[in-house]
């Protein structure tokens, strides 16, 4: 039988933070278990697509020379994972580079999509900040410890991490937020995000991808392959892990075994990065780099792996594994915002109910290697892409406006459709 939870409630007045702490979890979940509660907390970031964007985002698909202008593509729908709740409404952790900088000066309406198919607008969501952040945090819909703009070196300033809030009156869950020093080399982690298909080569023409309107959620599992200290990071990211990741599920979740979040996926390694620009393809990666990404890796070549990387240097760290910022360096920016904020941040451990409500089986036959040679349960590492209705996204352009924008023209003084609004004549 499970034991009671027996919680305090912390208020740190001066820091604007609440917090419940709670007794230990109730040990090592299942891998249906924790895809449970990365199937109800796992949020889809985008911004509102906007006539112009749409004009731009099929300038790009078409035009070669648009392609090189935007090399990281126009349109990148991101992840994030709802950690708060104060009272209607409800905050979700991700990474500062799925809000371009740009956007936000132009104040293009963002979307979240929750786990029940809904996308929450979210309109003024410029914060006013420049890139690098210079201004104090005036407008708390978007908080970021960092920045992402095209026109600075590496396009990257400041730690990769962002907290941005929706409205909703609904009930959604809240990930519990754990202490991602528990986390060990070696030790299991598992990431769930929403990849952008887009992104790699049809494997049966050999081109890039065009349009590609579904989506499914991706559950990754891997061992811990090293810590850093933040002072010794690349933008605060920390903890590195096999690279089983895929681009667009930056800012999600990186939960332990126990089903807490101790970290935030946002970078893929360096080398699959290289390739990806070159090709526009996670094919090539296959037979063109270390075998860092297969669900089919043995023990023993684990255990190597892990080992070499101890003494690697964060640069090659970053070029052979994907990485996260672990939880740890968030509570550290937070706590020195100084911001009067107070939100509830859910430190208990998940539910056995809130685990139950997620919960479905999972498929062998969905594993990446294609060959399954154990149960999936038994990986080392592997990764699903999830079939479920809850962990697929049919078309997400519809959600996001795109075919009603194709379809209906916007007329004059429509500044933006999202979420598939008409839009109205003044």
């Amino acid at each position: 039988m499970f034991s009671a939870i027996k919680t305090t409630v912390q208020v740190f007045l001066g820091l604007g933070l609440t917090s419940i702490l709670a007794s230990p979890a109730w040990g090592n979940l299942s891998l249906e278990e924790i895809n449970a509660i990365a199937r109800q907390t796992t949020v889809v970031i985008a911004p509102g697509l906007t006539p112009d964007l749409v004009s731009e985002l099929e300038a790009n698909r078409n035009n070669p020379l648009a392609s090189k202008k935007n090399a990281d593509g126009v349109w990148n729908p991101g992840s994030g994972v709802i950690v708060a709740r104060r009272k209607n409404t409800y905050y979700a952790l991700t990474v500062t580079h799925n809000f371009k900088q740009r956007y936000l000066e132009q104040n293009i309406p963002y979307g979240i999509r929750t786990s029940d198919g809904e996308v929450h607008p979210i309109s003024e969501v410029n914060d006013r900040r420049n890139c690098p952040l210079q201004e104090r945090i005036e407008i708390q819909k978007l908080i970021r410890f960092g920045c992402y703009s095209i026109t600075i070196p590496n396009r990257l300033a400041g730690t990769d991490l962002a907290i941005v809030s929706f409205e909703s009156k609904n009930e959604y869950p809240i990930a519990s937020v754990g202490d991602a020093d528990r986390v060990a080399i070696g030790d299991q982690v598992y990431i769930s995000g929403w990849p952008d298909p887009e992104k790699e080569k049809d494997p049966t023409t050999g081109v890039c991808k065009g349009k590609v309107a579904r989506r499914k959620r991706r559950l990754a599992w891997t061992p811990v392959t090293r810590k850093i200290a933040t002072a010794q990071s690349e933008n605060g990211y920390n903890l590195f892990y096999f690279d089983l990741t895929r681009p667009g599920m930056s800012g999600g979740p990186v939960f332990d075994s126990e089903g807490y979040v101790v970290g935030i996926h946002g970078r893929g390694s360096a080398d699959k990065g290289k390739l990806v620009r070159q090709y526009c393809s996670l094919e090539l990666a296959e037979t063109n780099r270390q075998a860092l990404e297969s669900g089919d890796l043995e023990s023993n070549e684990v255990q190597d792996l892990v080992q070499a990387a101890v003494n690697y240097t964060a640069p090659v760290l970053h070029s052979q594994f994907s990485s996260g910022q672990n939880t740890g360096n968030f509570w550290s920016l937070w706590q020195e915002l100084g911001i009067n904020l107070k939100l509830l941040f859910n430190e208990q451990a998940p539910t056995r109910d809130f685990i139950n409500s997620g919960l479905t089986a999972l498929s062998q036959d969905n594993t990446t290697s294609g060959v399954l040679d154990v149960d999936v349960r038994e990986d080392i590492t592997g990764a699903i892409e999830l079939e479920a209705p809850q962990d697929v996204i049919e078309d997400i352009y519809s959600g996001f406006s795109l075919k009603n924008m194709i379809r209906d023209e916007p007329s004059p003084g429509c500044g933006f459709l999202l979420l598939g609004d008409p839009c109205k004549k003044l």
